[in-house]
C-alpha cells in the first residue's frame, strides 16, 4: 500500500472515529428518555422538545461548520466539534435540574453540529465524492448506536442514568484523541473568504435555487425526520408498545444499528455502480416495512423481523450525501454541505417533538404511522424522478 493510499485510510478511519463520538454523546440519552422525564418529572414531550432543541442547534451549527471549514480548514473545527461535544456530553451527565438539562443539551448541540459538514468536507477531498466513502463516515453513528446505549445501559445499572450518559462524552473525547493523533493539516479551500458574504440569504437563495438541490433537500427533510424519530424513541417504544424491558429494547436497538453500519456501505456502493436514488429509495421502502411490521400486533418473530428491517433500511445517509456533493463544485462543497445539512436536520428535528406528542396523545401507532407513511412518499418522489428522467 502507498503512502498516499495508507494516508487517505487513516483519515478515513480517524473520520469514522470522529462521527462515533459526536454521534455516540447524543444516543446515549436515548436509553433514558422515560428516567430522566421521571427523575424531572416531565412528560415525553417536554423530553421530545429538549431532543429537538438539541437537534435543532446541531442543524443550525452545519451551515456555519460548512463555511468555517472552507474559511479555516476542516481540521481546526474538527477539534473544536469534538473538544465542546466532550464538554456538553458531561454537562448532561451532571445536569441538577431540568432547565440545566435543557441547557446542557445546547452546548452538546452546538459540539455535534459543528462536526458533520466539516468531516465530510475533509474526506471529499480525498474520495471525491464517493457514495462508498461517504457510507463508510456515516457509518460510524450506527456503530456508536449499537455501542454506546448498551454500554450506557451496563453502566447506569450500577451508577445510573448519569453515569450512563457519561458514556457518550468518553466516546467524544476518545475520538479527539485518535484526530489530534491521526489528522494532518487541511489548508483552508477559501483562506479569504469573508464569512459574512457565505452566511447570508444571497448565498442561500443562490444554492437552494438549483432544482436538484432543493429536491435532494426535500427527500433529505424526510430521511432526517424518521432517522430522528428512531434514535430518540425507538428504545420508548420497544419499551411500551411491545412490554420490553430497558435493557431488552437497548439491544434490540443495538441490534437494528449493528446492521446500519454493516449494511451502509453496501448500499453507498450501489449507487455509485448503479444509480444514486434507487439507493435511497429502496432502503427508504424497507425501513417503512419494518416500521409496519412491528405496528402489527404480536411479538417474537415479527418483532425479530420488524427491528431487522428497520437495521437494514436506515442505509441511505451516504447516497443522500453523495447526491448533493456532485452539485456542489469544489469551493463551495463546504458551505453548500453545510447548508443543507442544516435545512435537513433542522426541518427533519421536528420528528423529535412530533413523535413525542403523538405518542402521548394518539399513541404509538399514529406516531410511527406517520414516519411510514412520511418514507413511503420520499421513495415514491424518487422513484417518479427517476422513471419520469425530470433531471432532478
Amino acid at each position: 500500500m502507498g503512502a498516499t493510499e495508507h494516508g487517505r485510510r487513516l483519515v478515513l478511519a480517524s473520520a469514522v472515529a470522529a462521527n462515533f463520538g459526536q454521534f455516540g454523546s447524543r444516543v446515549a440519552i436515548s436509553p433514558f428518555v422515560l428516567t430522566i422525564a421521571a427523575t424531572f418529572g416531565q412528560t415525553k414531550s417536554e423530553i421530545g422538545l429538549v431532543l429537538t432543541l438539541l437537534w435543532g442547534t446541531y442543524a443550525v451549527l452545519q451551515f456555519p461548520s460548512g463555511v468555517l471549514a472552507d474559511r479555516f480548514g476542516e481540521r481546526r473545527i474538527v477539534f473544536l466539534s469534538l473538544g465542546l461535544t466532550t464538554a456538553g456530553g458531561l454537562a448532561v451527565a451532571a445536569a441538577p435540574t431540568f432547565p440545566a438539562f435543557a441547557a446542557a443539551t445546547l452546548l452538546l448541540g452546538v459540539g455535534t453540529g459543528l462536526y458533520f459538514a466539516a468531516g465530510t468536507a475533509l474526506l471529499d477531498r480525498r474520495f471525491a465524492g464517493s457514495g462508498l466513502a461517504f457510507s463508510l463516515h456515516s457509518s460510524g453513528g450506527p456503530l456508536a448506536g449499537l455501542a454506546v446505549p448498551v454500554v450506557a445501559s451496563v453502566v447506569a445499572a450500577t451508577y445510573g442514568w448519569r453515569a450512563g450518559v457519561g458514556v457518550g462524552a468518553a466516546a467524544a473525547a476518545l475520538a479527539l484523541g485518535i484526530a489530534r493523533v491521526a489528522l494532518g493539516p487541511t489548508p483552508p479551500n477559501s483562506p479569504d473568504a469573508r464569512l459574512r458574504d457565505r452566511l447570508n440569504l444571497a448565498t442561500v437563495r443562490e444554492l437552494l435555487g438549483r432544482p436538484a438541490v432543493a429536491f435532494t433537500t426535500l427527500v433529505g427533510v424526510v430521511g432526517m425526520y424518521v432517522f430522528q424519530s428512531f434514535v430518540s424513541f425507538f428504545p420508548a417504544f420497544l419499551q411500551e408498545y411491545h412490554a420490553l424491558s430497558r435493557g431488552r429494547a437497548s439491544l434490540a436497538t443495538g441490534a437494528a444499528f449493528l446492521l446500519i453500519a454493516g449494511v451502509m456501505p453496501v448500499v453507498g456502493h450501489a449507487a455509485d455502480r448503479i444509480d444514486v436514488d434507487l439507493g435511497i429509495a429502496v432502503p427508504m421502502l424497507v425501513t417503512a416495512t419494518g416500521f409496519g411490521t412491528l405496528l402489527l400486533p404480536g411479538g417474537g418473530p415479527l418483532l425479530i423481523a420488524g427491528v431487522g428491517l428497520i437495521g437494514v433500511g436506515l442505509t441511505w445517509g451516504g447516497a443522500i450525501q453523495s447526491r448533493f456533493m456532485r452539485e456542489f463544485a469544489d469551493h463551495e462543497r463546504g458551505t453548500g454541505f453545510g447548508l443543507v445539512r442544516t435545512l435537513t436536520v433542522l426541518l427533519g428535528s421536528i420528528g423529535n417533538v412530533l413523535t413525542g406528542v403523538l405518542a402521548d396523545v394518539a399513541g404509538w401507532v399514529a406516531a410511527m404511522g406517520v414516519v411510514v407513511a412520511l418514507l413511503v412518499g420520499g421513495a415514491t418522489l424518487l422513484l417518479a424522478n427517476r422513471q419520469l428522467r425530470l433531471g432532478l
